[in-house]
């Protein structure tokens, strides 16, 4: 199989164990930046990033084009929000993220680790509860770990039908779905 394929089966194993009425997808948009542009309608562009498999509320529906979201009081238009995304993200509803779980086929080099922490830390800091997971179907070597400091897990899958490890994994997300759950709680609770 290849990284989309194995993408696939694992999405589908974990749709079975969705209870929480939260969406889980693929190629999910996922906002990383936003930048305020003062001018006569305040125009806020928000940036996204495509992420792998995302289990998510729903941010912006799907049928949202780019500058049609506006923010409006008394029938006056006070902040045009402009969702920056290519047209092949625009087939999906922009995520308000949970879990993002990003996958690899393979090892990857030090640089691509490094990008993909850095991802990690930008869209944390919107959405500081967020939990990621770096998963490699296959082996994973020592320098994930020291580079992919922003991923919370680091995990892998050496076999996509062994059901022990589908189990154990789809466990550790239960686990992460919680710590998410909790930290809203307190970022709620002031």
């Amino acid at each position: 199989m290849n990284e989309s394929e194995l993408r696939d089966a694992l999405l589908n194993k974990m749709q079975e164990f969705n209870s929480e009425k939260l969406l889980i997808d693929k190629e999910v948009p996922i906002p990383y930046k936003h930048i305020y542009l003062p001018n006569e309608n305040h125009k806020l562009e928000i940036w996204c990033f495509k992420q792998d498999i995302v289990i998510y509320e729903k941010l912006f529906d799907k049928n949202i084009r780019y500058r049609d979201a506006k923010i409006s009081a008394n029938g006056i238009e006070l902040i045009n929000i402009v969702l920056e995304k290519d047209n092949a993200q625009n087939s999906h509803h922009v995520g308000l993220p949970y879990i993002i779980i990003e996958t690899k086929y393979k090892q990857p080099n030090t640089h691509e680790i490094l990008t993909y922490s850095q991802k990690v830390q930008m869209i944390k800091t919107i959405f500081p509860y967020c939990r990621f997971v770096f998963l490699i179907f296959g082996n994973i070597s020592p320098r994930t770990y020291r580079h992919g400091l922003y991923f919370d897990k680091i995990m892998n899958i050496n076999n996509i039908d062994d059901e022990v490890e589908i189990n154990n994994f789809i466990q550790v997300v239960k686990d992460l779905i919680e710590e998410v759950k909790e930290d809203i709680r307190k970022l709620n609770s002031n």
